[in-house]
C-alpha cells in the first residue's frame, strides 16, 4: 500500500503597489492498493482500491499509457487503449474507498508490455474560492506500472556500458530477457588492473523494461577513479548472476574532482 500525503506551506506575492497573500491547501490524502499490476491469459483483470483518509471529497481521472524507455534511459509515456480502466473518473467520499477494474484483451506476446496508469487529481467541484482570499490547490499524481506477462518469463540483466567521466562511473544495465528487472538492491564493486577491490557500495536499481537500459550513476574520488579498471554488479535475488565490464580511464575522466 503506498499512501500520498503532501502538505504545502504558505506563500506570500509581495508587488510593488500591494502585498497579497496566497494560502495553500493540502493535497489529497490518500492510499491505494496494489500497486502494482500484473496481467497474463488466466488473469486478464485486477482491482485497485482507492481509499480517501482526508476531510474532502477526491476526484481522480485514470490514464492508460503505454511504457517504454528511449535509449538515452528516459521513460516515454504514450496514451494506449491496450488497457480498460473503469471507471475513468473517481469519486471517493471522505473516509471511503472505492474501487478501480484494469483489464486487457492482449494475448501473451513474445516480451512483456508495460503500462502506466497515471491518476489524476481533479479539482473539488465544492471548492469556493473567495476573491479576497485565493487558494492555491496542490494537486496530487500517482503513477503505477501495469505488466501483461509474456508466453515465457526470462529475466537477463546485462552491462551493456560503463564509463567514467568527471569522477561519475554510468553503468549501462540492459535486460535481455522477455521480463523486466524489478527495482532492487545491487552490489556494485570497483577493481583495479589487477583484480583488487578497490570499494563497493549497495545501489537501489530502477525498472529494466524488456529490451531496454537503465543507468546507473556513481561517484568516486579521485584516489579510486583514476584505477578503476573494471566494474561488476551483482543482483543478490538472482541466484549466480554477477556481472564484469571493463572501464577505460585516463586524467581526463577524473580531472577536476577531489580526493576524500
Amino acid at each position: 500500500m503506498i499512501r500520498h500525503h503532501t502538505i504545502a506551506g504558505a506563500q506570500t506575492l509581495i508587488g510593488f503597489l500591494f502585498v497579497m497573500v496566497l494560502s495553500v491547501a493540502s493535497a489529497a490524502t490518500f492510499s491505494v492498493s496494489p500497486t502494482r499490476v500484473e496481467l497474463d491469459a488466466r488473469h486478464r483483470a485486477a482491482i485497485l482500491t482507492f481509499s480517501n483518509s482526508g476531510d474532502e471529497p477526491l476526484r481522480m481521472q485514470v490514464r492508460t499509457m503505454r511504457w517504454s524507455v528511449a535509449a538515452d534511459g528516459q521513460w516515454q509515456l504514450i496514451p494506449s487503449d491496450d488497457l480498460i480502466a473503469t471507471p475513468e473518473l473517481l469519486e471517493i467520499a471522505p473516509g471511503h474507498s472505492v474501487q478501480l477494474r484494469i483489464g486487457s484483451l492482449l494475448d501473451a506476446g513474445a516480451s512483456e508490455a508495460s503500462y502506466r496508469l497515471l491518476i489524476d487529481e481533479l479539482p473539488n467541484l465544492s471548492d469556493n474560492k473567495s476573491v479576497h482570499s485565493p487558494e492555491i490547490k496542490v494537486l496530487t499524481q500517482v503513477s503505477l506500472p501495469v505488466f501483461v506477462e509474456p508466453a515465457q518469463v526470462t529475466r537477463s540483466p546485462v552491462l551493456s556500458a560503463a564509463t567514467i567521466e568527471h569522477g561519475v562511473m554510468v553503468v549501462g544495465i540492459s535486460d535481455k530477457g522477455t521480463q523486466r528487472l524489478d527495482p532492487q538492491s545491487v552490489k556494485v564493486t570497483v577493481t583495479d588492473r589487477m583484480g583488487h577491490v578497490l570499494g563497493q557500495h549497495d545501489q537501489i536499481a530502477n525498472y529494466v523494461l524488456p529490451g531496454s537500459t537503465w543507468f546507473l550513476r556513481m561517484k568516486w574520488p579521485a584516489n579510486i577513479c583514476s584505477r578503476i579498471a573494471s566494474v561488476s554488479v551483482s543482483w543478490p535475488g538472482m541466484a549466480n548472476t554477477s556481472l564484469t565490464h571493463p572501464i577505460s580511464t585516463g586524467a581526463e575522466a577524473c580531472e577536476g574532482i577531489s580526493s576524500l
